[in-house]
């Protein structure tokens, strides 16, 4: 469910627009922060903090978004990275440089121990999810989603047409982030405990692209069948061949996105409409 959300998040920003972003990571640990802080520096209780989170990676998202979605290509793709690495170092270094103690640097912090078990945050996660793939659903029958669409197709000719195309990425950018925020946060309460290294960990970025790539880019099932089927994979040949297991996931991701380079759903739908041709 986790990764059904987080693949669904990099859906709305990039897989609708055709942008890629290797930085989303950083709004994830950016939530995961903005939970650690309040419950621990600020009392504040859960669920307040899950909100504030969410509006703090939106808030993060809007300067950071008017800035980078100018860029195009592989210049967008390594701005994003970089800032999601500046902002590790910031949060490692920012203790030191100033001499205060805040982010704890690289002994992380540890939130306030939860007397809610799993269940619990199972279903915090499943309502974060549902609503991210709600928003799927709405920008699929929306003028919004035309918009994000058009950006995909022909980002020239849709501004042209007066469809304004940075006001459009930069809403599914701030959503994206807002959704990720909470992600962070819940993740974050649930552990425990977090670190720079953690939360803002690329891995997860890499894992939020190949599971949406996987499934299909810009679809509404896209994230949730390219989350379900690679988690599928990993447990079951990670319980049997623990050692040598993610050779054979690299092996398989890889043949099933030469078998069907638009994704599993997107392959389906284009064969569908075919048929129907």
């Amino acid at each position: 469910m986790f990764w059904i959300g987080m693949a669904g998040c990099w859906n709305i920003a990039c897989g609708y627009t055709g942008y890629i972003d290797f930085g989303p990571v950083v709004y994830f640990g950016i939530g995961a922060y903005t939970t650690a802080l309040a419950m621990t520096r600020f009392g504040s209780p859960f669920f307040p903090a899950i909100a504030l989170s969410g509006l703090a990676a939106a808030l993060i998202a809007a300067p950071m978004g008017l800035t980078t979605l100018r860029l195009k290509g592989a210049y967008f793709a390594i701005a994003t990275l970089a800032f999601a690495e500046t902002m590790k170092q910031f949060t490692l270094e920012f203790d030191r440089v100033l001499g205060i103690s805040f982010f704890e640097g690289s002994h992380g912090i540890t939130l306030p121990i939860t007397s809610y078990d799993d269940t619990f945050f199972y279903y915090c996660t499943f309502v974060v999810t549902l609503a991210v793939v709600l928003t799927h659903h709405w920008i699929e029958h929306s003028k919004f989603g035309l918009g994000l669409k058009a950006v995909h197709e022909a980002e020239g000719a849709a501004e042209i047409a007066g469809v304004n195309t940075t006001g459009t990425k930069l809403r599914a950018y701030m959503i994206a982030a807002a959704f990720l925020g909470a992600l962070g946060g819940i993740e974050a309460y649930w552990i425990t405990y977090i670190t720079p290294n953690d939360v803002f960990n690329v891995h997860k970025t890499v894992q939020m692209v190949i599971m949406t790539l996987l499934g299909g880019m810009g679809t509404m099932l896209g994230p949730v069948v390219g989350a379900s089927v690679l988690t599928i994979i990993y447990e079951i040949l990670g319980t049997t061949f623990v050692e040598y297991y993610l050779i054979m996931v690299g092996v398989i991701v890889i043949g099933i996105v030469l078998i069907m380079p638009q994704g599993i759903v997107g392959t389906i739908k284009q064969r569908k409409r075919i048929r129907f041709l």
